[in-house]
């Protein structure tokens, strides 16, 4: 298994972040390789479950089923796409900002495992897989905050 973290520091209130976080309408505007869903239930509540695609350099058809759900501070998943599977934890939390003003720290840690697994598997994941996973998660986050400040409805 390995391990990648990524996080954010977004200047708006937790509830915002939150709110952004789960609406999917507004996925495309800030998930890395997003496209569109094709089946939810029960999302995101605990048991619920989402598949969605990417797009086609992406990472194909993603399933995600909830294994956590804890309104405004962490929402668990475990995940499976054509070449990995795993879990991916992001925790809200609300930090100061200034003298008076909050902000909300989103971090994600991401934990996968190659479905395929070869000779070379343990050092293709080391020297290319691990980084681009890193980015995926670094460039979602990256993007969370830009929709946020960009005050899109």
């Amino acid at each position: 298994m390995s391990d990648v973290q990524a996080e954010v520091e977004v200047p708006a209130p937790l509830a915002d972040v939150w709110d952004l976080y789960f609406d999917p309408d507004r996925w495309l505007t800030w998930v890395d390789g997003f496209a569109r869903v094709l089946d939810s239930d029960g999302y995101p509540e605990p048991g619920g479950t989402l598949v969605w695609e990417s797009t086609p350099p992406g990472r194909g058809r993603v399933s995600e089923r909830v294994i956590e759900h804890e309104p405004r501070r962490l929402h668990r998943i475990s995940f499976r796409d054509p070449s990995t599977e795993g879990i991916l934890e992001t925790r809200f939390e609300m930090v100061a900002a200034g003298d008076e003003d909050r902000a909300t720290r989103v971090t994600q840690e991401l934990t996968y495992e190659l479905l395929e697994k070869g000779p070379l598997s343990a050092i293709t994941d080391r020297l290319f897989i691990r980084s681009q996973m890193r980015q995926s998660l670094q460039r979602s986050l990256a993007d969370l905050r830009g929709e946020l400040l960009s005050g899109s409805p």
